[in-house]
Parts: C-alpha cells; sequence; structure tokens
C-alpha cells in the first residue's frame, strides 16, 4: 500500500525556526514531491505578500497559510475544531513540525502555559489526522541548564545530561514537560517523535524576534556604522577614504573567549525535516544535538566577521567592562560598565532608522528580548559546546560548516525586509 501524499503543519511558523521550516519546505528539501502540502499556523497576523518566503512555482508544494490561531484557548477539543474550519485538508496532516513558545516572567507559570499548549495541538491531531507519522519540536541548551551562572555540566554537552538536569533548574525548563506529553500522546499510536536541540539559532524572520540575537546586533551595528560616517545609509564621495571605525564586542574577555555551537537556521529547519521523514534513525522520542559544525566558535572570532559586513571593525571588549566570570545568570549585566549596550543604543537611535525610511525597524525588532540578549556577552562566560555524535549517526550531512555565514545570510535578508540600514 502506497504511503499518504505527506502534508506538514508547522504550528509558530512565523518565528525564527517556523519561518526556516516553510522556506525550506518551500524549496522542495530534500527533494521536489517529498511535501505535497505545507500548513503553515501562527498566532499573530502574518501576510504571505510579507513573508519573504520564496514565491510560488509549479514544483512546490502547495502553502496555506493561516493566522489567528491562539493555541492557549480551551483544549485539544476546541483546536481541533478550529483547525477543521480554517485548515483545508487538515485531517490529512502527516507530520507535525511544533515550533511555538510563550516566554513567561514566572518559570513555573511558562512551564505550565507552554505544556498545556502542546497538549491542545498533539490531542486534536490525535482526533484528526489518522495518518500522522511524525511531531517534532527544538528544545535548547536550556536543557542543559545554561541559564543558572556558570551553567550546571562541564562540556562537551551529550544529550543524555538532560535526564540528570537538578530539579531546581527542570522546574522551569519546558522540555521535559514535551516529552512527557509526547510519550504518553503518541503511546499505542502509529506515529513517533523526536526533539532537537540548539544553542544560538542564527536565522531571520520578516516580523522581528525576541529570542533573535542576529537581528538585535544586526540593528546595532547598522546604527552604530550610520552614525560614525560608514555603510550603505551614507554617501562617499570617490576619492574619499572610508573611515576605520571600530565597535568593542558587547561583553567581557571570557564571554568573547568561551566556546559555544551555533546554528543557522536553515541548517536547523533541514534536520527537523530530514528527522521527520527518517523514524527509524530519528524516532521513539530521541534527542539530537544541532550545530553548524562540530568544531566549537566563540563569539570573539564571530564579532569581528560580522563587524566587517557592516564596514566597521569589530574589536575585543573595553577595558572598563568588569569581568565577572560565571557569576551572572540569563538577562543579568554587570553594573558600572559606562558604555551603553546594543539595546540601549538601539533604543536611543531608533528615530534613525525613520529618518532612513525604515519603518518595519523600529516596529519589529526584538522587543522585550533585548535586556537578554543584551546579557549574551556576560553571562555566557563558560564553555558549552554541543557533541554532535549522535547527530552524525543519523546520516545527515547537510551542514554549512561556516558558523558565520548564517548570519551574514540573515543580514541580508534584514536589509531587504526593511529591519537594519
Amino acid at each position: 500500500m502506497d504511503d499518504p501524499p505527506r502534508h506538514a503543519i508547522i504550528f509558530g511558523a512565523s518565528g525564527l525556526i517556523g519561518w526556516a521550516v516553510v522556506e525550506q519546505l518551500l524549496r522542495s528539501y530534500p527533494e521536489t514531491g517529498t511535501f505535497s502540502k505545507i500548513t503553515a499556523v501562527t498566532n499573530r497576523e502574518v501576510k504571505l505578500s510579507e513573508s519573504y518566503w520564496p514565491a510560488p512555482d509549479a514544483n512546490q508544494p502547495t502553502l496555506q497559510l493561516v493566522s489567528g490561531i491562539d493555541l492557549r484557548r480551551g483544549d485539544g477539543i476546541m483546536l481541533a475544531d478550529t483547525l477543521r474550519r480554517e485548515v483545508e485538508d487538515v485531517h490529512t496532516v502527516t507530520h507535525v513540525f511544533y515550533l511555538v513558545f510563550t516566554s513567561l516572567p514566572d518559570g513555573i507559570e511558562e512551564v505550565a502555559t507552554n505544556r498545556q499548549m502542546l497538549q491542545n495541538v498533539v490531542d486534536a491531531h490525535n482526533l484528526m489526522s489518522r495518518n500522522l507519522q511524525f511531531v517534532v519540536f527544538p528544545g535548547g541548551t536550556r536543557g542543559y541548564g545554561i541559564y543558572a551562572p556558570g551553567g550546571v555540566f562541564t562540556s562537551l554537552l551529550t544529550e543524555d545530561m538532560v535526564d540528570n538536569l537538578p530539579p531546581e533548574e527542570a522546574k522551569t525548563v519546558v522540555y521535559p514537560a514535551y516529552r512527557e506529553v509526547l510519550r504518553t500522546a503518541s503511546k499505542g499510536r502509529a506515529w513517533t517523535w523526536c526533539e532537537v536541540c540548539p544553542d544560538a539559532i542564527i536565522g531571520f524572520t520578516p516580523n522581528g524576534s525576541q529570542f533573535s540575537l542576529a537581528l538585535h546586533w544586526a540593528q546595532y551595528l547598522s546604527l552604530y556604522a550610520h552614525n560614525h560616517g560608514v555603510g550603505p545609509s551614507i554617501s562617499i564621495q570617490s576619492d574619499e577614504t572610508p573611515a576605520m571605525v571600530e565597535v568593542p564586542f558587547p561583553g567581557n574577555a571570557a564571554g568573547a573567549k568561551s566556546l559555544f555551537s551555533p546554528v543557522s537556521a536553515p541548517t536547523l529547519a533541514r534536520f527537523m525535516i530530514y528527522a521527520s521523514l527518517h523514524p527509524d534513525v530519528c524516532g521513539d522520542g530521541r534527542l539530537f544535538n544541532v550545530a553548524d559544525r562540530e568544531a566549537p566558535a566563540t563569539y570573539g572570532e564571530i564579532w569581528s566577521r560580522i563587524a566587517s559586513w557592516f564596514g566597521l571593525v569589530g574589536v575585543g571588549p573595553t577595558e572598563s567592562i568588569r569581568e565577572e566570570v560565571n557569576a551572572l545568570k540569563v538577562g543579568e549585566l554587570p553594573e558600572g560598565s559606562g558604555q551603553l549596550t546594543p539595546g540601549e543604543y538601539v533604543a536611543k537611535h531608533q528615530g534613525v532608522f525613520s529618518e532612513c525610511g525604515r519603518e518595519n525597524a523600529v516596529r519589529k525588532g526584538v522587543g522585550v528580548g533585548s535586556r537578554q540578549l543584551d546579557s549574551v556577552g556576560y553571562w555566557l562566560t563558560f564553555d558549552r559546546q554541543l557533541s554532535l555524535e549522535r547527530l552524525k549517526n543519523t546520516g545527515f550531512e547537510e551542514v554549512v560548516g561556516d558558523p558565520v555565514q548564517g548570519w551574514l545570510d540573515s543580514f541580508e535578508m534584514f536589509r531587504k525586509a526593511g529591519l537594519i540600514l
């Protein structure tokens, strides 16, 4: 008996990972004809004309965009009724990409809210989707305890460590709850599931994202370059020599030197799709670390290269930055640094975006994520690189190799979407 045509539904399609999953599916990854339909589901309003997804062509899967679906409302039965009304052929869904996360100030409430949203989704599809084959969701290195000062585990971080996360840390991390929901919901059914674990995700989304370090730093660097007479928004006479403008790394020396494993959103999206198509090696609730390459990177080496894209010279931290190694937790900043953080700089100079006709840059930045993103160079002062041994054993080979390329590709898209100068 032939397998049914594949129909992918992507919850959280306008987010940092969700946008990339839709984009890769529309580019017919891994090959033309793999999926016949794509349903992109969002909560906030998204216009297809402003999505920056690939233009339609005859070889693509059919795309349906459905906005205004709030997963926090009601239960699985109510969500199933809503999806039956709003999604064409929802009963034919074979693959669920769950990419939704709601950040809340209280960690316990955050876990409960996000757990219930996933519960609603899997309950709804258990009611509707008789051909469901696979569910995949992204966890992250928060599951390894990196939000605690100095982290919890010593790198390399291997997937088995997540089961040993101390209870005090685990109670505010939703990933264990997701695993429990999926283990229970899939029991006795034909579908299976897996979890992927990225660290820093570098990618594009047209509406901004509170989790996008690439957008945060891109807005900062584009304004910094403009204000110092550098970049595409500045007219330079042909006989003038462009100024060499230095921009210090927004953190301390330990934050610039600590080892980690970044991943571009397209690489992460491709592996999620790959995993969903290989349940024999990726299913049964397996967890996979994902990164652009096996060798770790540092923010210091990345900073110099991304600054140069804006015509700037990226240099190390200023000497006035007080060194606090493994002393701060997520969202904390050292006192008395004497310089504006990227978030403060963008807030102070965002009027430049309007003056240059970049209203999207004002309305679609990182929003409430600014402080956490500002703390990256100060809080993440410890090595946290990922082991990719389990990833390699799946046969997946679609890695980028260069940890900076994802940044540069994102910058091109940010500029195209009017999110930076």
